[in-house]
């Protein structure tokens, strides 16, 4: 066997072990409203009612929608993406560990990897953190090779990039920073022409993504309406000190999901080289390179927005963190006896494995098996209970946009029924945002909620304990959904006003 065979045999196992350990794991329903709003866009895009929503994910759209036509099932389509980049990711975190510093460095930052709880969660549900994790790593490994002199992949990582930003457009803008500084030693001719390129390839799915949304004017309107009801309005600018307080310890806390009990070596690391004056002796190349790597991605969630029950948007952070650790542990180990070194730092990511191993499969944090199964079995005993209601005569409301329990789930499994996202928010600007309702998995976005007159019974989705505002009116029941903290509320259609008073719904009668 040559040794470009024997090089690949390593990368292959990782590749292999990771799909072996996903496979098991993997969610039984689509888990997120996202998910459902992606398996959506495989049947129908259109990011003006959210399949997906915006800025559009049209090239994971796209490719799932590939994939679908030969696994007719959405969810196992979305998942077998992730469980593929799963493996694609630990392999590049390999080659980045390995080419930044070492070999070892390389094995023991995929190790880690492919035990990280929040990489491995994100292995096995229909989400798009996972690719981006990987694109993270893959469009880096060709910057570090640029930034060493191998120009020859320049053209290879502007096609990354621009694909990476067809999967998901914050990652282009996230990455950008760090592959204009890898550029900085090629000749200015071949610099303005790969930006061309990069140019050509967005354009290749920004325009048939715009396209088929309805041109620039819905696409404009899509982006508007999601930042003004969701993103928009609550970075530090305008919220101030309490928003930083709960985005800083939102991302503190989904990194620890994915570094695991390395951020502890990390910090230690951290706080030695400062104490010890040694920042400045630093390598300065691979210093600036992995804070241009860190630093977009970090300020944007520190300051304009992250969602707390999204540990996925670290997913672009964790590969550099991950190799960081590597290498702080490695530091750490300096300061040990030369006889210890070697054994005391196999033995901290031995450690920091098994403790891995351990969070994801026997705790009930937000990225383990238990939340898959958990979630799984919940969203299987509401549909059941919603399904004894006749969809001939029953209308369905998620009272509040539920990510993993909420609208997009009824509407989805349950196709037969009238189901509306009940979500009356205004925006700062005073502006009331109009609702989502569907039926047959077909989505509408209207002013005003008109039901026929065979409705005679409404069904409410709620994730509140207060109920004492239901049982005060006649004729309504409030049942709690065993073992979880999900209420259906029912009764006569007639006191659907009074139960959702900013939906103003209307009926037509029969003649």
């Amino acid at each position: 066997m040559d040794l470009k065979n024997k090089a690949l045999i390593f990368p292959l196992f990782l590749f292999l072990i990771t799909i072996f350990t996903r496979v098991p794991f993997t969610s039984k329903y689509l888990y997120h409203m996202d998910s459902v709003q992606f398996a959506l866009a495989l049947e129908k895009y259109d990011i003006t009612v959210h399949q997906p929503h915006p800025p559009g994910y049209f090239l994971y759209a796209m490719l799932g929608r590939f994939i679908n036509l030969f696994i007719k099932d959405s969810n196992s389509t979305l998942i077998l993406i992730s469980i593929l980049f799963s493996g694609l990711a630990v392999v590049t975190i390999y080659y980045l560990g390995k080419e930044i510093f070492d070999e070892k460095t390389g094995i023991l930052a995929a190790l880690i990897a492919l035990t990280s709880p929040n990489l491995w969660f994100h292995g096995e549900v229909a989400l798009t953190y996972i690719v981006e994790a990987f694109f993270s790593a893959y469009v880096a490994l060709f910057c570090w090779r640029i930034l060493k002199g191998n120009h020859k992949y320049l053209w290879l990582s502007v096609i990354a990039l621009g694909i990476a930003g067809g999967i998901r457009q914050n990652t282009l803008v996230f990455l950008f920073p760090l592959w204009l500084f890898s550029v900085k030693g090629v000749p200015l001719k071949k610099i303005i022409a790969s930006i061309g390129l990069l140019g050509v390839i967005c354009l290749c799915w920004f325009v048939p993504m715009v396209w088929v949304t309805g041109g620039w004017n819905a696409y404009n309107e899509a982006l508007r309406e999601l930042w003004e009801f969701n993103t928009g309005h609550v970075s530090v600018f305008e919220q101030g000190w309490i928003t930083f307080k709960i985005f800083s310890s939102t991302l503190v806390e989904f990194v620890i999901y994915g570094v695991g009990a390395g951020i502890f070596i990390l910090g230690i690391a951290l706080y030695s080289l400062i104490r010890n004056r040694k920042l400045l002796l630093l390598d300065r190349q691979k210093t600036l390179f992995f804070l241009l790597w860190l630093m977009p991605s970090l300020m944007f969630y520190l300051l304009i927005f992250i969602h707390p029950a999204n540990p996925g948007y670290v997913l672009i952070l964790l590969p550099a963190l991950l190799i960081l650790t590597v290498s702080a542990i490695v530091y750490m180990t300096e300061h040990i006896k030369a006889v210890y070194r070697k054994i005391f730092s196999i033995s901290i990511i031995v450690l920091i494995v098994i403790l891995n191993i351990t969070v994801f499969l026997f705790t009930k944090y937000p990225v383990t098996h238990a939340e898959i199964t958990t979630h799984d079995a919940n969203l299987s005993i509401l549909l059941d209970k919603i399904s004894t209601y006749d969809p001939l005569t029953s209308v369905l409301f998620a009272e509040e946009s539920y990510m993993f329990y909420g609208f997009r789930h009824i509407m989805y499994y349950l196709p037969a029924y009238f189901v509306y996202d009940a979500d009356s928010r205004m925006s700062p600007n005073g502006e009331k945002r109009k609702t989502f309702g569907g039926i047959g998995k077909h989505t509408s976005l209207i002013d005003k909620i008109i039901l026929p007159g065979s409705i005679s019974i409404f069904v409410v989705l709620s994730i509140t304990d207060d109920t004492d505002r239901f049982k005060a009116i006649k004729e309504v029941s409030v049942y709690n959904i065993e073992n979880t903290d999900l209420y259906l509320i029912t009764g006569d259609i007639k006191h659907v006003n009074v139960l959702l008073p900013k939906l103003h719904v209307q009926f037509v009668t029969n003649d």
